[in-house]
């Protein structure tokens, strides 16, 4: 009599598929971050809004910053981060207590740019006057 040795192995675990309830994240290279720390070496220089600025100095810098972040061919989000990274004291809260009150798609260079002419530039034209 023979003795059949074969074993049937048990069939493999069916694993549900894994899950994480970390979000994922787009940017996980480094080297797609904001070159926030090249700007100075393009030329782009804080904006802190004291009292002694007036709105010819204001636009210089808008105009100036602008220039820069075309020559590095930012794209609009680098843009929004690395501005912002150029705002100092009461400009920074300025602009930290008007992104609280507005969505977040409306957060764009463009209207970055307009709402420091408003603020900046045309307020102090007129008061200049």
């Amino acid at each position: 009599m023979r003795n059949n040795l074969t074993v049937s192995q048990p069939p493999s675990p069916v694993n549900p598929p894994q899950t994480s309830d970390i979000p994922p994240t787009t940017n996980l290279n480094p080297w797609n971050k904001p070159p926030v720390d090249k700007i100075p070496k393009y030329g782009a220089e804080e904006f802190r809004a004291t009292n002694d600025d007036d709105a010819e100095k204001a636009e210089f810098w808008l105009e100036n910053t602008t220039r820069v972040f075309n020559e590095m061919s930012l794209t609009p989000e680098e843009c929004i981060k690395c501005i912002v990274s150029l705002l100092r004291d009461a400009a920074y809260q300025w602009w930290k207590t008007l992104i609280f009150v507005v969505l977040k798609e409306r957060i764009t260079r463009d209207f970055f740019q307009s709402e420091f002419w408003k603020k900046y530039i045309s307020e102090r034209f007129v008061d200049q006057k």
